[in-house]
C-alpha cells in the first residue's frame, strides 16, 4: 500500500503549524522503529533494513516536513516535540493500511485477518490462550500478535492502535476506551517460597514481613496493591530484588528466601513440579476480576470481532 495523507493542525513551537504531508508506509514504519528501540542499528533489524537505507528513509521524511524528528547523541535516537507530535499519526495510518490490507485480502479468500490482543501476564497465558484456541478451531486462517503489559501500558498500546482489544485488572479510565464486557475469568494473588524454605505453611503476615521479598517496580500496579495491603497493618516489606519478569522473580525465589507475590496460575508448573511451595496469608490471599476493552471510536475489525465472540464474557453465554 503505497501512500496515506495526513492533515492535522497543532502548535509546534509555540506557532500553529498545518501539516499535509504523503507518507510511504515504509518511511512510516521506520520511524516508528526508531521510536520505539531508540537506536538505528535496533530499528534496522526490527524493519530489515541496512543502517544508512534506514537513515536515508528517515531523513527523506524531516526533510519533507522541515522538521527534524530525533536529536542524535551518544545515548541513541531521542524524539523531538516534531517526532512526539507525528508518533500516534504514524501508528493510526500504519495500523489502517494492514486492516484494510487483511480486508482486502479477506475477499480474495486470502486470511481472515490479525487479531491484536494485550493483556496482564496471567491472563495472556490463561485465558487469552485458551480463547485462541477455540477461535483458530473455528477459523484457523485467523493470526494472532499479542503485547504483555501491565494496565498503564495496555491503555498506551490500545490509544496508539498497537492492538484493538486489551484484558486488563482495573477500568481503563480513559475517554476514548470503552468496555465490552467482565471476563468471567477469575484469578488470585497469593504468596509463594522455595519448596525449602523456613517459614511454616500457614505464617501470619508479620512472621512474613520479616522477610526479605522479590517485587516487580513501583510502576507495576500489584506492587502498590501489595504495599497498600501491608500499610494497613502497619508494616514495611522488605523488597530485596525488583524485576519486571515475572519468570525472573520465580526464579528468584525458587532459588532464595525471598518470597513473592503473584498471581496463582503463573506458579502451577512451579508448583507441580515441587520446586516452589504456597503460602497461606490470609491478608495477601487477593482475588482479581479482569475487563475487556476496546477503542470507542471506530468499528472494531472483523477479526477482532471473531475473537470476542468467543472470549468468555460475564452474561455472554459463552
Amino acid at each position: 500500500m503505497n501512500c496515506r495523507s495526513l492533515r492535522n493542525n497543532c502548535n509546534l513551537g509555540g506557532k500553529p503549524y498545518a501539516l499535509r504531508m504523503d507518507f510511504d508506509e515504509r518511511q512510516l514504519r521506520a520511524f516508528i522503529a526508531i521510536a520505539d528501540t531508540g537506536s538505528l542499528g535496533r530499528a534496522a533489524r526490527v524493519v530489515n533494513l541496512t543502517q544508512p537505507s534506514l537513515s536515508r528513509l528517515v531523513q527523506g521524511i524531516e526533510e519533507r516536513l522541515g522538521h527534524r524528528l530525533f536529536d542524535r547523541g551518544g545515548k541513541g535516537m531521542a524524539l523531538t516535540d516534531a517526532g512526539r507530535l507525528l508518533l500516534p499519526h504514524a501508528r493510526h495510518l500504519v495500523a489502517e493500511m494492514q486492516n484494510t490490507r487483511d480486508e482486502l485480502a479477506a475477499l480474495r479468500g486470502l486470511r481472515r485477518g490479525t487479531v491484536r490482543i494485550g493483556a496482564v501476564a496471567a491472563v495472556l497465558r490463561t485465558l487469552v490462550a485458551s480463547a485462541i484456541g477455540s477461535v483458530l478451531v473455528e477459523t484457523p486462517d485467523l493470526a494472532f500478535e499479542l503485547v504483555e503489559g501491565v494496565d498503564g501500558e495496555l491503555l498506551d498500546a490500545l490509544l496508539t492502535r498497537r492492538i484493538d482489544l486489551a484484558v486488563s485488572s482495573q477500568p481503563l479510565d480513559h475517554d476514548e476506551v470503552v468496555p465490552i464486557g467482565e471476563c468471567t475469568y477469575r484469578d488470585s494473588f497469593a504468596v509463594f517460597c522455595a519448596a525449602s524454605h523456613t517459614l511454616p505453611p500457614r505464617p501470619t503476615l508479620a512472621q512474613a514481613m520479616t522477610r526479605g521479598w522479590v517485587m516487580p517496580g513501583h510502576a507495576f500496579t500489584p506492587r502498590g496493591t501489595f504495599e497498600e495491603i501491608v500499610r494497613r497493618h502497619s508494616l514495611t516489606p522488605r523488597v530485596v530484588v525488583e524485576c519486571g519478569s515475572v519468570e525472573a522473580m520465580i526464579a528468584v525465589s525458587a532459588s532464595s528466601e525471598l518470597l513473592c507475590w503473584l498471581p496463582e496460575p503463573l506458579l502451577a508448573p512451579h508448583l507441580a513440579s515441587g520446586a516452589m511451595r504456597k503460602l497461606d496469608i490470609a491478608e495477601l490471599a487477593l482475588q482479581r476480576r479482569f475487563i475487556l476493552h476496546r477503542r470507542k471510536s471506530g468499528l472494531l475489525p472483523d477479526a477482532a470481532s471473531q475473537f470476542v465472540r468467543h472470549f468468555p464474557l460475564v452474561g455472554s453465554g459463552a
